[in-house]
């Protein structure tokens, strides 16, 4: 708060405070400063994650990262941690909401290009697929008539004289 200069708007144009219910943000202290700050604090309501579902998502997003430790000891793990994961996130994680590019390509308006490419690069590997297959297939039933064995060759009977 302070190093965002919020504390220094007037009290009518400070945040509110929107906060799940957990018990960290139902704690005295914590109320006590956002009562003092002028800042009113609401909760969101019971078992609806959806009332901030950027919030929500971002924790599920840095729960599911490959180095997540599971918690931290103090505010220098937590700030180690963030210092490696961000640039993790914008330049290697690929994204599902971006067609699977990073943040950075997609801010770079290399979107469009890297998927064009991929639908090429599909469509290619799916011709020359279907150009092995055919070649396979024919292979199988191309002059099958060598391959072909007799083993009770048709002949007369030796015993019936026609």
């Amino acid at each position: 708060m302070i190093n965002e200069n919020i504390l220094d708007l007037p009290e009518h144009q400070r945040p509110e405070v929107i906060n799940d219910r957990g018990r960290q943000m139902k704690a005295k202290p914590i109320k006590r400063m956002f009562e003092d700050h002028g800042m009113p604090q609401l909760f969101a309501r019971p078992r609806t994650p959806n009332d901030n579902p950027f919030v929500e998502s971002l924790f599920s997003t840095v729960k599911r990262a490959p180095e997540y430790p599971g918690r931290f000891l103090d505010r220098e793990q937590a700030a180690e941690y963030f210092n490696r994961y961000f640039p993790w996130y914008n330049t290697e994680h690929l994204h599902s909401g971006i067609d699977y590019v990073t943040p950075e390509q997609c801010h770079q308006s290399l979107r469009d290009l890297i998927v064009a490419r991929r639908k090429a690069d599909l469509t290619n590997q799916r011709r020359f697929r279907k150009e092995v297959n055919r070649q396979k297939q024919n292979i199988l039933t191309e002059d099958m008539n060598p391959l072909m064995l007799t083993f009770n060759q048709i002949s007369t009977c030796s015993v019936i004289n026609l």
